[in-house]
């Protein structure tokens, strides 16, 4: 194929390659013509003509249809090549599947008449980024503008006024996706539509489907009907459509388009086509890409709407009165691809700052303010109701907002959006901001001439502007985004990156599965995993960490989900044994290639043409069996390069590579401030093979010198860097610098969301981290000697500071918050693997001109992006074991290499080795209503040796409570669980028995031991666990050959090494013999029963007997069966504690009394600081799985002798009332 762009197109048209530095010469000088003018009617008469006449009549229609043909052929051409480019399977991982989606070409003849554009009116992006002042002085109200005159307002130039409420719904961010919807985003979608259903002028739009999706399937067929007949009058509108509203820095068109297919291919296939939107809308992401514009162009949108673009740049087109234009894609001379683009002027999309430049003004209107969880206006002028003594005074004041609002723009019409974050939560809410603010439209539209305000939605603005005034023309991006001083957001372009690659991961396996012809349907819940991660606090590695988890945990079991039906394609006759080669133990765990070095794994290709493993050309879209893996460390076959290392391993030529970090002080998830800078430190490298492999504590760099075919030449040089690296020293960014002898005089290029290229030029007036750009797949610099590509498999941020030079982020590790709302650092990294591939090549490019990759390059990237699927019999169970086996990098067969992660990666959590003998005890946890405590000890299981791929985790809630159900929903994604709810709950049965708040059951209770009256809270616990042991062990199937059980309540954290533990005691409780033939109760993690004692033991690493009091326990079938023989005295006993009814059997005898115990403990409490069960308030124990034994092995029991027994206490009360006595019998099927 063609190779001219990452994303080949071939409708350009000729000569559409202007070269940056002529767009800066000429921009001033450029016109276009409108069309050639008519020619005058010929008469019809024939009598009296001269024949020269009526010849010259003959001669000019010829012409006219010989120049139709040629018009009508060239349309034919654009359109055909279009069409054969979009269906060929090339291009660029986006396109080659675009057929699947409902999207249609785009051609000049399609252009609507209707548009106006003033062609000599162009906005260069890359100009005006390259010399524009970017001054942040002091505008007055509008602090980053200027002292705004009002626009005159009268019949004759009157103004329009649309109000369009909103609210901004984020899928995740500091909740969870299903946090956000259960709390928050379900109810706005209802208090939205019974509001709208109230008044048929009130208006209101939607953007992101996920939600809305979820809430219509969970709503009655009539409110369903409701929301139909809001759609259909245009109260309600869908903007964009799209799944999420995504991000635009980090994001590939695949993905962006698949987010888009989603939620068009719901509303069409629930609601109809016609309510498909044709106008965008994208007031969050942190800068913009003209793939946005050029995505919804192609789905036939007609408008787009954006708000976070610089504020120097809005400020520049406001005085030109250019916020609105015509954004056409660099490459597109003639303008098939535009859209009408409307920028929101000021700092923010929130109330304060939709009306007009003052926001002390605006904020007055925001009467959400008025009551909780609002804040009040930071400018204490607080919103006021609107009565009839002062709609003169308030409507006054809004209008003149909305003149000076107009006067930045070209056309007679505003939109000033109405909403925030989450907005319209409550009928209250929603009720104030409708009714006082038609209060104002109506005074407004019968006492002020010339005005007409109303509530509106986004179509409605756009169609009353598009075509009433001549836009300029806008080319280029709106990267580096800041919105205020130098706070420029470059940081979340490598924020999180581990969920960037694991994002493309996720890529790969969806794009490989449709070319094996996968449907949309079929692939329906991975692409919907994808889609929500696409949002603009997703890729972008701006939410919070256990937000961050959540979008893990939903991509990896979708990987898992795609690859499994590619090997049911490739080999449906394999057997079990046979998997994806490259996998991980946990979704946030770097994968690791679990086939080893084997003869026969299975490849298949989803490119169009070969790539290659070792020797093998493996065909397109077929599968291969060869051996793997396919590299090879070392000089390459076919290349003449020279390559040389320095004595630390580092490259010196062809080019230099350097590992350098910044140090810094400030920044966070969203900003990057720079520090100081400095060399990593290199006295700890190992080198290997002379520089082809090095490692340090914490980094690892291997080269592979990557063929290609011999159809692109001989003069290139194409270098693979895999770096493994493990960030875990704080406030630090880590970066790679390739330098060459290139001199680019500050000209840099980078891709945008692998379809566009955007051009830089460095500016040594500018702040650093103004200069730090997106890195979707590639950065490039060049002169007319030689061009140096830097292609990249995930999304990461890069500069060019120095000529010559490339610097691609690899991490970043944040202490601190940056104040832009995330409310944390981020400190959540793990190790990560990083593939850069440096292209060098020193022809078949063109400098001075608009940025084009060459065809080899264009191979390059596709087979980065696209590599072959590699399965086969698994070597290692799993990828710890692949890990440790791997340490030394030896090569696997002859083309080959094991590349394992950083050496000193942190020991805990480690998994502990599985195999056929070793036993499955599945965790039972009971759980009452403390959600923090239940994460708190979810986070200790995956930061332990425990394999969850094979034991499983059963929660026992104590009622239907919605926010544990909703996490522990949430955690089927990562967890083998198994969800049981405790039927007899008194959050269930409040009232009614055996909650009894109305204490019935005491009427005619003498009361307990102690004469107390019967407490429906404190008998809960009780009727929760002996209704949860039964059910373990006798009601729910968890495996046959499952003989124990851990049991353990909400509020205790495990140990890293807590799943040996137990394996082993339970082995050594089979060997080992207590004395006076007693046995054993069972295995006890907390040899200080819940803190009451301390650790006081004399001998590590062994297992002592001890009498069982209170703490986690695993306990066998059994241990159950004679606990059961003897329910009847358990449940008559005096007392509301579980535990000590436990005891009062052992202490009569009648079960086993003594459990065995590890001398380190292996569980511990984290609660009661007030009591059983206290909901609120209460404060949690800080206690980390670092304050565990990190290195805890036993593997003996102590010699034992006399046992003491414990200082019993005889009944503690609170379970006297015969009707618990009997339902505690019931739950044991005891008569």
């Amino acid at each position: 194929p063609s190779s001219s762009k990452l994303q080949q197109r071939r409708t350009k048209p000729e000569g559409s390659g202007k070269a940056f530095a002529s767009a800066k010469s000429d921009v001033s000088n450029r016109r276009s013509t409108y069309g050639a003018k008519r020619a005058k009617k010929l008469s019809d008469k024939k009598n009296g003509l001269p024949r020269w006449i009526l010849i010259a009549m003959i001669a000019i229609l010829l012409v006219w249809l010989l120049i139709a043909f040629f018009v009508f052929n060239s349309d034919l051409k654009v359109k055909t090549q279009q069409r054969a480019f979009e269906e060929s399977g090339e291009g660029s991982l986006s396109l080659r599947h675009s057929k699947k989606g409902k999207a249609t070409t785009n051609n000049p003849l399609e252009q609507k008449k209707s548009d106006k554009k003033h062609e000599s009116e162009l906005i260069d992006m890359r100009l005006m980024s390259a010399t524009l002042p970017f001054e942040d002085k002091d505008g007055g109200v509008w602090k980053q503008g200027w002292n705004v005159v009002p626009r005159a307002v009268n019949d004759e130039s009157p103004l329009n006024i649309f109000v369009v409420p909103h609210s901004h719904c984020d899928p995740g961010w500091i909740k969870t996706f299903d946090e956000y919807f259960r709390s928050q985003t379900s109810g706005i979608i209802t208090s939205v539509v019974n509001a709208l259903a109230k008044d048929p002028k009130r208006k209101f739009i939607w953007a992101e489907i996920s939600y809305f999706e979820w809430w219509w399937r969970e709503q009655t067929t009539e409110k369903q009907q409701l929301a139909k007949n809001l759609l259909q009058n245009g109260q309600l509108e869908f903007v964009t459509g799209g799944w999420v509203q995504p991000d635009e820095a980090n994001t590939e068109l695949y993905a962006m388009e698949i987010q888009l297919q989603e939620g068009h291919d719901w509303i069409r296939n629930t609601l109809g086509e016609k309510f498909i939107p044709k106008y965008g809308w994208s007031i969050d992401p942190f800068g913009y890409s003209p793939t946005m514009a050029y995505l919804l162009k192609k789905y036939k949108f007609e408008g787009m709407l954006i708000q976070r673009v610089h504020y120097a740049v809005k400020k520049e087109l406001a005085s030109k009165k250019q916020l609105e234009f015509f954004w056409r894609q660099t490459w597109d001379e003639k303008g098939y691809h535009d859209i009408f683009t409307h920028v929101m002027p000021f700092y923010s999309y929130d109330v304060p700052h939709t009306c007009g430049p003052d926001p002390s003004v605006c904020c007055q209107f925001d009467f959400a303010r008025k009551m909780s969880p609002f804040e009040t206006c930071p400018w204490h002028k607080n919103p006021k109701t609107v009565t009839p003594d002062n709609v003169h005074e308030r409507a006054t004041l809004l209008l003149d907002q909305y003149k000076k609002k107009a006067a930045l723009y070209r056309s007679n019409t505003i939109i000033a959006p109405l909403g925030d974050d989450f907005r319209y939560r409550t009928a209250e809410e929603a009720e104030a901001q409708f009714s006082n603010y038609q209060k104002i439209f109506d005074y407004i539209n019968s006492n002020i001439p010339g005005v007409t305000a109303q509530f509106g939605t986004l179509s409605e603005y756009f169609k009353e502007v598009i075509g009433t005034f001549e836009a300029p023309i806008l080319k280029g991006s709106f990267f580096t985004y800041s919105d205020r001083e130098k706070d420029y957001w470059s940081g979340y372009f490598t924020s999180r990156v581990f969920d960037k690659a694991l994002d493309r991961r996720l890529e790969r396996v969806l794009f490989a599965a449709e070319a094996l012809g996968a449907t949309t349907l079929e692939m329906q819940k991975p692409r919907r995993a994808l889609s929500l991660f696409q949002h603009h606090d997703g890729v972008t590695g701006t939410a919070k960490n256990d937000v961050v988890q959540d979008y893990a945990s939903r991509m990896s079991d979708a990987i898992d989900t795609v690859e499994k039906w590619i090997l049911q394609r490739i080999a449906p006759k394999t057997k079990n044994d046979i998997g994806a080669c490259w996998k991980s133990d946990s979704p946030r765990e770097m994968a690791q290639n679990l086939c080893g070095g084997a003869d026969d794994v299975q490849v298949y290709n989803p490119l169009q043409y070969p790539q290659r493993c070792g020797s093998v050309s493996v065909n397109p879209r077929e599968t291969m069996t060869v051996k793997y893996p396919c590299e090879t460390v070392g000089d390459s076959s076919i290349s003449n390069a020279r390559i040389k290392y320095d004595r630390n391993g580092l490259m010196v030529e062809p080019i230099q590579e350097h590992w350098t970090a910044w140090k810094v002080n400030k920044g966070g998830a969203y900003l990057f401030f720079p520090g100081p800078m400095q060399s990593h430190d290199m006295k700890t490298a190992q080198i290997h093979g002379g520089g082809w492999i090095v490692s340090t504590n914490d980094w690892k760099r291997t080269v592979v010198q990557h063929d290609y075919s011999y159809e692109f030449g001989r003069s290139a040089t194409v270098l693979d860097f895999i770096y493994e690296t493990s960030l875990t020293s704080q406030n630090e960014e880590w970066v790679v610098q390739f330098s060459s002898s290139i001199k680019n005089k500050g000209i840099f290029h980078t891709d945008l969301n692998g379809f566009n290229f955007d051009t830089h030029t460095f500016r040594d007036d500018m702040p650093v981290q103004s200069q730090v750009f997106p890195m979707p797949t590639l950065a490039s610099i060049e002169d007319d000697n030689m061009r140096m590509t830097v292609l990249s498999e995930h999304a990461q941020g890069t500069a060019s500071l120095h000529d010559g030079e490339i610097m691609v982020w690899l991490d970043r590790r944040l202490n601190q918050d940056d104040n832009r709302g995330l409310g944390q650092g981020v400190t959540d990294n793990v190790p990560i693997r990083t593939r850069l591939r440096v292209v060098i090549e020193s022809e078949g490019y063109e400098t001075n001109k608009e940025f084009e990759i060459t065809p080899l390059c264009r191979r390059m990237w596709d087979e980065l992006n696209h590599p072959l699927m590699a399965f086969g019999k698994h070597t290692y169970t799993d990828a710890a074991h692949a890990r440790n086996e791997m340490k030394d990098f030896s090569m696997v067969g002859s083309r080959g290499l094991a590349v394992t992660p950083s050496s000193n990666h942190d020991a805990k959590g480690t998994k502990m080795p599985f195999d056929a003998t070793t036993p499955v005890i599945p965790i039972v946890i009971m759980v009452f209503q403390r959600l923090d405590y239940i994460k708190t000890l979810i986070q200790s299981i995956r930061d332990s040796d425990v394999d969850i791929n094979r034991v499983p985790i059963i929660i026992s809630q104590d009622g239907d409570v919605p926010e544990m159900t909703q996490y522990v929903t949430s955690l089927e994604r990562e967890f083998i669980i198994k969800r049981i709810v405790h039927p007899h709950s008194c959050y269930e049965h409040p009232d009614d028995f055996p909650g009894d708040k109305l204490g019935k059951l005491n009427e005619g209770f003498a009361g307990d031991s102690y004469g107390n009256p019967r407490d429906g809270k404190v008998t809960c616990c009780k009727h929760h666990f002996t209704w949860m042991i039964k059910t373990v062990f006798q009601d729910i199937e968890v495996g046959n050959d499952i003989e124990s059980f851990l049991f353990l309540e909400e509020d205790y954290i495990l140990a890293p090494t807590f799943y040996e533990t137990i394996v082993n005691g339970l082995a050594l409780m089979k060997e080992h013999k207590l004395p006076d033939d007693e046995e054993f109760f069972g295995l006890a993690l907390d040899p200080t029963n819940g803190g009451a004692k301390t650790e006081d033991y004399v001998e590590e690493d062994s297992f002592y007997a001890i009498p069982f009091i209170s703490n986690p326990m695993v306990i066998d079938r059994t241990t159950f069966a004679k606990f059961l023989k003897y329910g009847k005295m358990f449940c008559i006993y005096d007392d509301y504690n579980w535990d000590w009814s436990f005891v009062y059997l052992q202490e009569r005898k009648k079960i086993p009394r003594i459990v065995l115990s590890p001398s380190k403990i292996q569980a511990k409490h984290i609660g009661m600081e007030r009591g059983m069960h206290k909901l609120s308030p209460y404060k949690m124990k800080k206690i980390k799985t670092a304050d565990f034994p990190s290195d805890f092995h036993p593997r003996k029991a102590l010699e034992t002798h006399e046992l003491p027994r414990p200082n019993f206490q005889d009944k503690f009360g609170g379970w006297s009332h015969p009707k618990d006595h009997e339902h505690c019998m019931k739950i044991l099927g005891i008569s």
